[in-house]
């Protein structure tokens, strides 16, 4: 049951279903959820440790803010994990490493970015696809405390990404520049330059900073 209040609530929190800084009242998340107060409470402390919640003492526990500084702090340690990883990734990949790239692309192209942030299904679809490329691009490095480290750094990074997709002005010129970088970074890395790949995976993981750092100063 602890599993499950978990899995819930960590889905919720980086989807953006449970707000940043709202309160996450016990009674409450128990009839969302249809589970025990005890599991809950777990699944709170746990996702707190993960920096997910917020742990307030004797005011409870609420989602953490999104904050620009924050957000800063976030795609500048992701780019310096991933680029590690991406480079050992080329260094040791092999045929299966550079086809299971062009197949996470494919998913990619498939999957299409969202038109509308409302639309659950479509961007659900799009993060998985988008995380499955990301995956498949450091799939060959060998580094399993950077790979554990990286990933609860995509899960915070996922609260922002979607930040970006409700705000854009024009969903098509996005959907265009999102899926152009992604076809340079595949072309880079199976390509074996690593300088290159490096480069282009540290741009396109700052846009998102980028684009949202306007709309947080103002």
């Amino acid at each position: 049951m602890s599993e499950r209040a978990y899995q819930h609530l960590r889905a919720d929190v980086i989807a953006g279903a449970l707000a940043p800084g709202q309160k996450l009242r016990l009674q409450a998340l128990q009839q969302r959820y249809e589970l025990g107060i005890s599991p809950i409470r777990e699944a709170l402390m746990q996702l707190s440790g993960e920096g997910l919640v917020s742990n307030d003492g004797q005011r409870g526990f609420s989602v953490s803010p999104l904050s620009r500084e924050d957000m800063l702090d976030l795609m500048h340690a992701r780019t310096s994990v991933e680029t590690l990883l991406l480079q050992d990734a080329i260094e040791h990949g092999d045929d299966d490493w550079g086809a299971s790239i062009t197949a996470a692309y494919y998913k990619l192209t498939r999957a299409r970015l969202p038109q509308d942030p409302n639309d659950l299904v479509a961007v659900e679809l799009w993060e998985a696809a988008h995380r499955g490329f990301h995956a498949a691009l450091l799939a060959a490095a060998r580094s399993k405390w950077l790979m554990r480290i990286d990933e609860q750094l995509i899960d915070h990074s996922e609260r922002y990404r979607r930040i970006r997709l409700a705000y854009t002005s024009s969903a098509q010129q996005l959907e265009d520049d999102v899926m152009s970088e992604h076809a340079q970074l595949m072309e880079a890395a199976l390509a074996r330059n690593a300088g290159l790949a490096c480069e282009l995976l540290r741009s396109h993981l700052m846009r998102t900073a980028q684009v949202l750092g306007e709309r947080f100063a103002g």
